[in-house]
């Protein structure tokens, strides 16, 4: 540095030679007598500004401390100098100084961080190309202009196919109805326009039977007359707000059912009092019409014994059970009613006495209770009954219930698990959101499966905890 100084006429020349940092010639009171280009873009300062204006304290301090020293020409630099750039952002800065006694002035040489220098475009470029988010760019007349590599991990298509198409192409992959697509695009479309931005989730089905949930953040630059859209993969998020969703219409059904319970039961129990009274004295058709009305209101009691369930808090009465046991003796409470409609029951479980859980029994038998009557109800005489328990390599115990029934629709297995949604004439819509809920509670899932004239399958998971035991394989068949 020294060198290339005593070789040119001015110190002019060396803001002309110097182009990689910003650099500054200065008084000794920092006001500025020249300075090249790189430093007044970056600092905002110019000729006649004082650049000490940019340091903090400790910069001024570090500067003072080297005019002390000024008495012929030397050489210093500042490791660590605190510098503010446009913005108030705060940077260490290296800098190198070269004073002359001749003219009482010093030129400053910059050498800024990696961070804080001006990227080639090639570099927001690469950003752009391998961000991890899909990134859309589309003109003012809804053309798109590019598109990063993201496009075929999320709608299995090119760039080369998605470029200079129109963005309605990817937008009604959101909606097979063209004309709900095309208003839903235009409603959006006015909102960007009218506020800048948009944010919308949409549903994405890019096979069948796997739904994603996209998440679209569009942005409009006057400037450029660009739309910037931002897409990313929000279908976890959005599940467990779905979720939370159903926990709280679970929670408003029980609060419903607390409610709906106290003021029925009390006319009920006095219908119940004068019908047990007025069938000691009938005769005739009156004790036939009085045995009708006891039927109905021991089926409105539980009607609200269901109901019940879903909302009072229960004692929680954790023990340490076979999963295994505890199913054969549903089995055997189920068995008349398989005799009697024919229904075969095969229950396979090789792992008796290993299937040792804590966990509340009574509410497992409850639930396993209400599944086994379903699979019972959805099959004609001569149905199978297939049940299997097995081992999961983590610390769950898994048990399908598979039957020969007539299945259900897509729209059946959506909303099979929501508080009074029922197929049945005379069903409740409360056992499965019951069965759900008391799973969930006890730290379990519960999924399903179906196809429609074949059957379908409920699939329980148990947290377990394993005992070393003997090994018991049984069958157990029902006819």
């Amino acid at each position: 540095m020294l060198e290339q100084i005593e070789n040119v006429n001015g110190y002019e020349s060396l803001f002309v030679m110097d182009n990689r940092h910003p650099c500054i010639l200065v008084g000794m009171d920092g006001v500025i007598a020249e300075a090249n280009l790189l430093f007044t873009n970056k600092f905002i300062l110019g000729k006649n500004d004082n650049f000490l204006s940019l340091l903090k304290s400790s910069g001024i301090s570090s500067w003072n401390d080297f005019k002390k020293g000024c008495v012929e020409t030397k050489v210093g630099m500042f490791d660590n100098l605190v510098m503010t750039s446009v913005g108030n952002i705060e940077f260490l800065c290296k800098t190198h100084i070269f004073y002359s006694s001749e003219t009482k002035q010093a030129v400053l040489t910059f050498v800024l961080p990696a961070l804080c220098t001006d990227l080639p475009l090639t570099a927001y470029a690469q950003c752009f190309t391998h961000a991890s988010n899909l990134k859309v760019i589309v003109n003012d007349e809804g053309y798109i202009v590019d598109v990063n590599n993201k496009i075929s991990d999320v709608f299995n298509l090119t760039r080369s196919a998605v470029i200079g198409k129109r963005i309605q192409t990817l937008y009604r992959k959101f909606n097979t109805q063209k004309r709900n697509a095309e208003a839903q695009y235009a409603t959006h479309l006015n909102t960007l326009k009218t506020y800048g931005e948009v944010k919308v989730t949409e549903r994405f089905e890019s096979e069948p039977n796997t739904i994603q949930f996209l998440e679209i953040h569009a942005t409009y630059n006057s400037d450029s007359n660009l739309y910037f859209v931002d897409i990313q993969d929000c279908t976890e998020v959005e599940m467990l707000r779905r979720q939370l969703d159903h926990s709280g219409s679970l929670s408003t059904v029980g609060q419903m059912a607390a409610s709906i319970a106290h003021e029925i039961r009390n006319p009920m129990t006095t219908l119940k009092g004068f019908v047990q009274l007025m069938e000691v004295t009938a005769t005739g058709d009156t004790a036939k019409y009085l045995s009708v009305v006891d039927d109905e209101l021991k089926r409105m009691e539980a009607i609200l014994n269901e109901m019940l369930m879903l909302s009072k808090p229960s004692e929680e009465k954790i023990s340490e059970f076979s999963l295994g046991v505890l199913i054969t003796k549903v089995l055997e409470i189920m068995k008349p009613k398989a005799m009697f409609e024919s229904i075969q029951i095969d229950w396979h479980d090789a792992s008796f006495c290993n299937s040792m859980i804590h966990s509340n029994a009574d509410k497992i038998k409850q639930v396993l209770l209400n599944i086994f009557k379903n699979a019972f109800e959805a099959m004609e005489p001569g149905g199978i009954l297939t049940l299997k328990l097995e081992k999961d390599e983590g610390t769950s115990f898994t048990l399908s219930v598979r039957d020969t029934g007539k299945g259900m629709s897509p729209l059946q297995i959506k909303n099979i698990f929501m508080p009074f949604f029922t197929s049945k004439p005379e069903g409740t819509g409360l056992g499965l959101p019951f069965v759900l809920k008391t799973m969930e509670d006890l730290g379990g899932a519960v999924a399903v499966s179906s196809e429609a004239n074949k059957g379908t399958t409920f699939t329980l998971a148990f947290p377990r905890h394993y005992l070393e035991s003997c090994t018991i394989s049984e069958n157990y068949t029902a006819n």
